[in-house]
């Protein structure tokens, strides 16, 4: 149920939204990474990843509140030069006037997103750790899929046509080039709906097989392991990072059932949280010692399996301009719009295309590139911004235990993010 403002009260809506932002990729790289880590040790962590990172996220919202009681609703303090995501209303007259005894704010158009809660904690430092992170974590997504697309469509057409997965990449170039110029995500608006759609029936036929096969091979299966610990720990980061959606999702529901969003996303996350445990230790259970880095590459071939792989490239194909349209208008945002001219626009947009490509062929494993994304933005995203936003905004107005919850963020995204990053180079 949609109100006239474009926003939602229905409960049912709201769970799929959070469902929906939160189950991408990732999803399909958990069988390796709990063969690596082992089956308690993963479910552990990843139950750990799942209660910190959701408090973080709840963290921004409690900033983006304080700012707004504080400042008033169409309020915000926009600065000088126009950065990523700057929200003024052309119509507002931000030039202090004689009569006025002060600048005249200038009106949000628009909720506010984690660049403007960045803003409000650290000025405009606060906001550009913000946008690099979210171009760099947005641009690696991007990368993780056309390995993925790359690898299965290579794996599919073997028999066929004997390409090498690079070859594909090349293949993939146009059409990724031609879904990147487009301007407004309402262009794909039928092709998302469709993509979810398609995940949902891939994740779906992928767990009915592993239940299907379920200790087919016969092995021992790992219990902890102390090295993957720093591996694992940063694909369950990537898999939960959402901190740049959160404020989005809870914009778009409506003022009068907005108190109801954190009880739903706390039962979203709890879902989701039973989601990749299963999806994860069944995959691993199914195919033991020999789950490679992308779940769907274990499967043999068949109609089903080809089925599944279809779907999800298909879904990461027009997924791709949705996880890139950020990085763009970030980009884009830097330069003034006389000196953005088209010819630009459509350069940079192909530029970033082919930058995605030369990082894939830099690194072409599925699994090494999501944790390195993981160990690095997703942390910085997740864990410490979050902590030091919510520190610099409420200042002296935190409890003990809110800046002992606060410290602890921070110092779990340092150590996490860092021995995640050495266990990435090292597997590099």
């Amino acid at each position: 149920m949609h109100d006239a403002d474009g926003t939602t009260s229905s409960v049912a809506k709201i769970f799929a939204n959070v469902f929906i932002s939160f189950v991408g990729a990732g999803v399909l790289g958990l069988p390796y990474a709990f063969k690596e880590a082992g089956i308690v040790e993963g479910s552990l962590v990843m139950v750990m990843i799942a209660i910190i990172s959701s408090k973080a996220m709840l963290l921004i919202i409690d900033c983006k509140d304080f700012v707004q009681a504080k400042r008033g609703p169409d309020e915000v303090t926009i600065p000088l030069v126009p950065l990523a995501d700057s929200k003024v209303d052309a119509t507002d007259d931000a030039v202090q006037s004689v009569d006025s005894p002060r600048p005249v704010r200038p009106k949000i158009t628009s909720a506010m997103d984690y660049g403007d809660v960045g803003y409000h904690a650290m000025g405009t430092n606060g906001r550009i750790l913000v946008d690099i992170s979210i171009v760099v974590s947005q641009t690696g997504f991007c990368c993780a899929y056309l390995i993925f697309i790359s690898q299965n469509m290579a794996q599919m057409f073997k028999t066929y046509v004997p390409i090498h997965e690079n070859g594909y990449l090349a293949i993939l170039l146009a059409p990724l080039a031609g879904l990147a110029l487009l301007r407004t995500l309402g262009s794909l608006a039928i092709f998302s709906a469709f993509a979810d759609f398609a995940n949902i029936l891939a994740y779906t036929i992928v767990f009915w097989f592993d239940f299907e096969h379920l200790n087919e091979i016969p092995f021992r299966p790992r219990i902890a392991s102390a090295s993957s610990f720093p591996f694992f720990l940063s694909v369950a980061i990537f898999c939960y990072e959402g901190a740049g959606m959160i404020l989005s999702l809870e914009s778009s529901v409506s003022l009068e059932v907005r108190h109801k969003f954190k009880p739903i996303f706390l039962m979203a996350m709890a879902v989701i949280t039973t989601l990749y445990v299963g999806f994860g230790v069944c995959g691993y259970m199914t195919f033991g010692p020999h789950t490679k880095n992308i779940v769907t590459l274990n499967l043999p071939e068949g109609f089903l399996p080809v089925l599944v792989k279809s779907c999800l490239c298909f879904s990461l194909l027009f997924t791709y301009p949705v996880m890139m349209f950020p990085v763009i208008r970030i980009i884009e945002s830097q330069f003034s719009q006389e000196n953005m001219e088209q010819w630009k626009s459509v350069l940079l947009r192909f530029c970033m295309v082919i930058l995605t490509i030369l990082i894939v062929l830099i690194i072409p494993d599925f699994s090494v590139m999501i944790a390195l994304i993981g160990s690095t933005c997703c942390t910085l995203l997740a864990f410490i911004l979050p902590a030091i936003f919510h520190i610099r905004i409420f200042g002296g107005k935190l409890t003990r235990w809110q800046m002992s919850l606060d410290y602890f963020l921070i110092v779990v995204g340092f150590v996490g993010g860092s021995l995640g990053l050495r266990d990435a180079l090292t597997r590099l």
